[in-house]
Formats: C-alpha cells, sequence, structure tokens
C-alpha cells in the first residue's frame, strides 16, 4: 500500500470538466477537486453543459475556471489552427464570456483561465500566442490568474506574464508521462499512465517535487485510471 504523506502533499488538484464525455464522469469527480476547468464551446461543450458544471462546481465550493481552446469540436481541439491573432483574440474571449454569463446567473466568478489542448501547447511555445492570452485575461475587470506547463519555457513566460500584471499557476500532469519536465508526446506509447497506483504514485511524486515549481496537478476526466486514483487520493485525506 502507498503511504502518502499529508503534510506535503498540499497541491491544489484540477480536472477538465463539462467536456459532454459519452460517460460523463463530472458528478463523480466534482467532490474530489479544487479546481473546474470547464469546457465552453471550443473544443467541447455548449450553454447546456456549461450551465450543469457550474451549479455542480457552486455545490462544492470548487474554484471554476474556463478551458478555452481553438474552435475545433471536430479535432477536439488538438491541431493547431492558422488563423490571425485578432480573430484568435475574439474566439477565446467570446468562449470565456460565453461561460462568465452562466456564472454571473449563478451568482460566481471565474477565478482562472487554463487552454486546452494544442492552444495550450502553442502558448508555452508562442511568444504571442501567451501574450494573446494574457491580453484576453485584462479584459476582464478582476483579476484572472493564468495556468501554465511547469517546467516549460518557465522564465520566458513568467517575465511575459508579470509584464502583462498576470499571475500565473503552473501545472503538471498526474496521469501523463514525463521525460525530465517535458511530457512525453501522447503519440508514443507509454505517454499516458495506465493503472490509478501509478498515477497517484506520480501525484505524490509532483506534490513533493523541488526539481520545478508545481501549484496545481490535473487528472484527465476522460481517462478512468485517473478518476479512480482521484477517488483513492481523496479516500485518504490528501487532497
Amino acid at each position: 500500500m502507498m503511504i502518502i504523506d499529508m503534510e506535503k502533499t498540499r497541491k491544489l488538484i484540477n480536472c477538465d470538466l463539462g467536456e459532454c464525455l459519452a460517460t460523463d464522469p463530472d458528478g463523480q469527480i466534482m467532490p474530489l477537486i479544487n479546481q473546474a476547468s470547464i469546457a465552453c464551446g471550443g473544443h467541447a461543450g455548449d450553454n447546456g453543459s456549461m450551465e450543469k458544471t457550474v451549479k455542480l462546481a457552486k455545490q462544492h465550493c470548487v474554484s471554476i475556471g474556463a478551458h478555452p481552446s481553438y474552435p475545433d469540436k471536430l479535432g477536439f481541439g488538438r491541431v493547431s489552427l492558422a488563423m490571425p491573432l485578432a480573430t484568435l483574440f475574439d474566439n477565446i474571449l467570446l468562449q470565456i464570456d460565453a461561460l462568465e454569463l452562466i456564472c454571473l446567473r449563478h451568482e460566481v466568478q471565474i477565478e482562472y483561465i487554463k487552454p486546452h489542448g494544442a492552444l495550450y501547447h502553442d502558448m508555452m511555445q508562442r511568444e504571442d500566442i501567451a501574450a494573446l492570452l494574457c491580453d484576453v485575461l485584462k479584459t476582464k475587470k478582476y483579476q484572472l490568474t493564468l495556468i501554465v506547463q511547469a517546467g516549460v519555457n518557465t522564465k520566458k513566460i513568467t517575465a511575459m506574464a508579470r509584464s502583462k500584471g498576470v499571475p500565473l499557476q503552473f501545472e503538471a500532469f498526474a496521469d501523463r508521462k514525463y521525460r525530465g519536465t517535458q511530457l512525453m508526446p501522447r503519440s508514443e506509447t507509454g505517454s499516458i499512465l495506465a493503472t490509478p497506483q501509478q498515477i497517484q504514485t506520480q501525484y505524490q511524486q509532483l506534490s513533493e517535487s523541488s526539481s520545478f515549481q508545481v501549484d496545481t496537478i490535473c487528472f484527465h476526466s476522460d481517462h478512468s485510471p485517473s478518476v479512480i486514483a482521484l477517488e483513492k487520493i481523496a479516500a485518504a485525506g490528501t487532497c
């Protein structure tokens, strides 16, 4: 049995939800996490799914984040789209605004933005995309945090975000295989951890890591071993 040191395990747990999966895990997952990144129409989601997920988050006192992507439901937002930056800016803002309206109706507020899929990875590699996302956040009268990948171009993205006045949270992944601080590409065999035990072990390692800053740890809702691992971690009283 894995023993988890509760004093060391204090990272936030986030999950991407409201993605209209065939087997909807959102109700099962929501009580187990701290942050819900809600799909808002780019790669998945619509007004109905956003409404349902916001209500669940409010019920369980979970922080709400917008989870925008390239406008690509067919490809689930996993392919970079070549589009003018002004068009991309408007599209991302439209997605966030749609979620914001629903949050206002339920008297809750978006607290952070976590890009999805290809947009997330482009943000980490392209300064113009990272700057664009910060500029989208700055259109709001309240402060929003941007979630970025831990251990990737940290100095560059920190300096850019600081110049824009945007706070960051650094994210690692409990259920993805790493080479050093880099994620293995999904196209490679073994890039997704296969068992709840592997995921629990990596969660513990990331929680205790001193090699790079980690503020929040992601579990993927469409991967059943991740959901089982979350339940085990919650049962151990560590999240």
